[in-house]
């Protein structure tokens, strides 16, 4: 019954931090903007971290077999070789949905994101940003970045409740 209630409550966090804040409302754009609306968009040069180089294991888990080195937002984070950890954090029907593989940019990030927790003075929160951070660097669509970033608070705020 308590594992019942953990899923429900993550299921309604998820569905909370999804919806919008606002409907759908007009909204009036500055004179001083409208000229901006039409010059072509100046590319950010925003340079991906390395992908990792990583092994799955036989127990489902990801073993780095390189040293691998993040670059994000000004911090650099240098992951060692044999690092092991379990990836996304969910049944395995769900798992393979969200991008589950050594060539996945989810995994990547949930592999960071473990790793985060495993060093001096990160919190939960920090970790967890920096997760949605690393997501979109890697290219993983925006919502679904959000939803996975969602799980992983409301599973942080589950703990605490709990």
């Amino acid at each position: 019954m308590k594992h019942r209630i953990h899923y429900i409550l993550i299921i309604c966090l998820i569905c909370l931090g999804c919806t919008p804040a606002t409907l759908a409302q007009p909204r009036t754009i500055p004179a001083t903007a409208v000229s901006e609306l039409n010059d072509p968009p100046k590319k950010k040069q925003i340079r991906k971290p390395q992908s990792p180089k990583l092994k799955r294991l036989k127990n489902g888990h990801y073993r780095v077999i390189q040293p691998w080195i993040i670059n994000l937002n000004g911090d650099t984070w240098r992951i060692q070789a044999g690092y092991q950890c379990n990836g996304i954090t969910a049944p395995s029907a769900l798992k393979k949905s969200l991008g589950d593989g050594v060539n996945e940019p989810a995994t990547w990030a949930a592999i960071f994101h473990d790793w985060l927790f495993t060093q001096p003075n990160i919190s939960r929160k920090k970790a967890d940003h920096l997760f949605y951070e690393l997501m979109i660097v890697y290219g993983v669509p925006k919502n679904k970045a959000k939803l996975m970033h969602a799980t992983v608070t409301a599973y942080t705020i589950s703990k605490r409740i709990w």
